[in-house]
C-alpha cells in the first residue's frame, strides 16, 4: 500500500473561535494511522481565516472519510471541505 496526502480547508464557527487550540486538537483526533503535516492560516471573509491542513496516511479505502469525519468533531468547528488527494 501507498501513502496518500489530503489537504484540508477547516472554517472555524467564528472570527473569535481558537484558531491554535483547534490545530492542537486535529492531531488528537484523526485516525491512529494519520500524521498532521504543515499548516497554514489564511483570511477567508468578514474576519474569518480559514485553516488549511495536510494529513498524511495510509492509502486505505475509508481513510479520507474517518479523517473528515474526525475533523467535523473538533471543537470551533463549523465545516470541513477537502481540496485535494494525492498519493505520494
Amino acid at each position: 500500500m501507498g501513502e496518500v496526502a489530503l489537504k484540508y480547508r477547516i472554517m472555524p464557527e467564528s472570527p473569535e473561535s481558537d484558531i491554535e487550540n483547534i490545530i492542537s486538537n486535529i492531531s488528537k483526533v484523526i485516525p491512529d494511522d494519520a500524521n498532521l503535516g504543515a499548516h497554514e492560516i489564511k483570511p477567508f471573509a468578514f474576519g474569518l481565516k480559514a485553516i488549511f491542513v495536510a494529513i498524511l496516511g495510509i492509502d486505505r479505502e475509508g481513510f479520507a472519510t474517518e479523517v473528515e469525519d474526525a475533523l467535523k468533531n473538533v471543537p470551533e468547528v463549523q465545516s470541513v471541505e477537502i481540496e485535494e488527494m494525492s498519493l505520494i
